[in-house]
């Protein structure tokens, strides 16, 4: 495990794409052939051993402060993935973001999302050799904005590119360049040290993607 290394910017300088469609999709996540599946009962090893910032608390896996680690046991070359995202306290909500790793090499390697409480937005970017990237940012209805709401994370990830979908509405589809012999899912977290917020993820499945 080892902390992420995130670079905020400004989403003035990235440029919205505004995304109201109010169309559904899905991810087709399915337990029953998930490559990895976890509810969070306990602390899983494949995630690394608890510490004082990252814990299963209440049936989620809980992140104190700033934290990110990926699961090798979600490896993968293509996937559908959905999960359960909670910014549970944020006492700075727009210096608080929660965020998504996948296509993981390292941590000077992968691809991300984030968004913030109180925010209609989310940011994607790619790190390559420790350097992030900007690959969107867009500006969305579908997000549930409350400190304490919970927002359903789905990704579609294929060969060269990826599908984002919140709350069954999809926000973005991208090029993307996955490590070819395939690469685990990640979460992350960030937030002032002298005014910590907690983050909650639940119900993470990984499955093979639909025929």
């Amino acid at each position: 495990m080892k902390m992420l290394r995130l670079v905020t910017g400004t989403l003035g300088a990235l440029g919205l794409v505004l995304f109201l469609g109010a169309g559904t999709a899905r991810a087709d996540c399915d337990s029953d052939t998930a490559i990895y599946d976890d509810d969070f009962e306990f602390l899983d090893t494949s995630w690394g051993a608890a510490n004082d910032q990252i814990n299963v608390e209440d049936g989620a896996l809980v992140i104190h402060g700033s934290y990110g680690l990926v699961n090798m046991s979600t490896s993968n070359q293509t996937a559908n993935v959905c999960v359960d995202m909670t910014i549970s306290e944020a006492p700075v909500p727009d210096s608080s973001p929660i965020g998504l790793v996948w296509w993981w090499e390292n941590w000077d390697n992968y691809y991300y999302m984030f968004y913030w409480a109180g925010a209609d937005s989310l940011e994607i970017r790619r790190v390559v050799n420790g350097k992030s990237q900007n690959v969107a940012a867009v500006e969305t209805l579908a997000l549930k904005k409350e400190v304490g709401q919970t927002n359903h994370v789905e990704l579609q990830l294929k060969p060269k590119d990826a599908t984002i979908l919140i709350n069954g509405t999809q926000v973005a589809r991208f090029k993307g360049k996955p490590p070819k012999d395939g690469a685990p899912i990640g979460v992350y977290a960030l937030s002032p040290d002298d005014k910590p917020a907690t983050f909650s993820y639940d119900n993470l499945v990984v499955s093979p993607p639909s025929e």
